[in-house]
């Protein structure tokens, strides 16, 4: 995991310094200008902002990625070395990963030998596009540097090697996974103090976006002692601080867990990957428009209730989960006290609530998938 990481109330401000003299662009969250913080960074940035790009609030889309890249790869290709920056949730980190991705018309090896400016391929956006659909290879790339700065304590993007890109220029529209060694951002600032900007709907669904990874990477194939000491850690701080923060949202002590929390699920699954409660989302959130923590989590205690039993390690590990939760109910299964939990916080975690009424075969056909493969019961 080769991302630098900064954790800490504040440390956000670490940026400006470590940026020094190179200039950059910011792909930020909309909400960023009402928050104030468009002008802090501008002041801040000074000449070295080349340019501000707001991302609207909605899905990563392919659409999205090709309209973004109009804006911001002719910045990258003007002045090398630019520092791409994603300020934001889920949606502004995935689409910079896929962003910094420049296709260039000669190889990259000649032109570092050269000197010779490399100028973005005529074919543009197409050509990523083919590789993320994986219709073509890759073609040679200007990497531009990339900085993530999350605003919400979940999507454990700033830390993994892929994005999800929604694909709804096909029928029907299909989930991309952008999966490679190039992923990796450089480094990330996760500032707890930027999620208080999070209304209780976005805290909600991005903790138990934080849950769900930690949980998908306790019932995974390729879990090890290094993603489970993480994944129960981050599982732990979820149901321990999620309800103190809708309770109390400028609650700093609860925030800076959760961003802890979503940290060290980003890193478990970025060792495991997801499994089959991810498997099983993604068709609800394109099919139904629910949000993607929320469409992991109502499968939670499906996968909860199959991987019990499949394993000693397991087994083991999701009782230190529920260790400290309703220490009342401890005869109670695992899996009620989960869906206890999960009501406690509003997220209905019985499919047919969300239009869904054919679990059954949605699940036999998601343990055939890529992701329902890593699941410890498939």
């Amino acid at each position: 995991m080769p991302v630098d990481v900064r954790f800490g109330a504040g440390c956000v401000s670490e940026l400006n310094e470590r940026l020094g003299d190179r200039s950059a662009v910011v792909m930020a969250f909309e909400p960023a200008t009402a928050l104030g913080w468009r002008a802090q960074w501008t002041r801040d940035l000074g000449e070295r902002l080349r340019a501000w790009v707001e991302v609207p609030d909605g899905l990563s889309s392919m659409a999205r990625c090709r309209e973004f890249a109009e804006q911001v790869w002719p910045v990258l290709e003007a002045e090398s070395g630019t520092v791409l920056i994603a300020l934001g949730g889920g949606t502004t980190l995935d689409i910079a990963k896929v962003l910094r991705c420049r296709p260039v018309e000669a190889d990259p090896r000649i032109d570092q030998l050269s000197g010779v400016q490399r100028r973005t391929h005529p074919a543009g956006f197409d050509r990523v596009a083919d590789a993320l659909r994986g219709t073509a290879p890759w073609p040679a790339l200007d990497l531009a540097p990339l900085w993530m700065v999350p605003t919400t304590a979940g999507t454990g993007s700033e830390v993994t090697r892929w994005a999800t890109v929604w694909d709804t220029d096909v029928e029907p529209a299909q989930k991309r996974s952008f999966d490679e060694a190039f992923g990796f951002a450089q480094c990330a600032f996760v500032d707890p103090a930027l999620t208080h900007s999070c209304p209780a709907a976005v805290t909600r669904d991005t903790g138990l976006d934080a849950l769900s990874h930690a949980l998908e990477a306790i019932w995974n194939r390729h879990a090890n002692p290094f993603s489970d000491v993480l994944a129960v850690s981050a599982a732990r701080k979820v149901l321990t601080w999620l309800p103190v923060a809708l309770r109390e949202p400028a609650n700093v002590e609860a925030r800076s867990a959760l961003s802890l929390a979503s940290l060290e699920a980003g890193l478990a699954f970025s060792q495991t990957r997801t499994a089959l409660a991810h498997a099983l989302s993604y068709a609800v959130t394109l099919e139904q428009g629910v949000p993607h923590g929320l469409a992991c989590a109502m499968w939670l205690p499906t996968a909860w209730q199959l991987a019990q039993g499949c394993d000693e390690r397991v087994d083991r590990l999701l009782e230190q989960v529920l260790a400290d939760l309703d220490s009342g109910a401890v005869s109670s299964p695992g899996v009620a006290r989960l869906q206890a939990w999960l009501a406690s916080v509003g997220a209905a975690c019985d499919p047919a609530s969300h239009g869904v009424h054919d679990a059954e075969q949605r699940v036999k056909a998601a343990l055939g998938s890529a992701r329902g493969r890593n699941f410890i019961a498939a």
